[in-house]
């Protein structure tokens, strides 16, 4: 008579299974937390050319690397003008004139 494999086993195999592709997952985000960001976030964006889109009264668009991007000042500011960014807050930049 041929004995198979227990129920317990099969069942130990599977938890096994199950604890090593989390531990591959785990690490795997682990490995990508400590990347450099590729977005041109913050300091990155200190360099580029700036320019104001579209403008009403304190926030407005600006265009910005090639993509257009939310923004708000303190300053009166119309379409084409240049500004520099002074700040990133979330998806929103605060810039100013000049």
């Amino acid at each position: 008579m041929t004995e198979g494999a227990s129920p317990a086993g099969i069942a130990a195999l599977i938890l096994a299974g199950i604890v090593v592709f989390a531990a591959v997952k785990l690490l795997g985000g682990m490995a990508l937390w400590f990347q450099p960001n590729r977005f041109r976030l913050g300091q990155q964006m200190q360099g580029e050319d700036i320019t104001v889109r579209e403008w009403s009264g304190r926030e407005g668009y600006v265009d910005a690397g090639g993509e257009l991007w939310r923004a708000m000042s303190k300053d009166a500011l119309a379409p084409g003008d240049r500004v520099t960014l002074t700040k990133v807050k979330g998806l929103t930049l605060e810039v100013r004139k000049g």
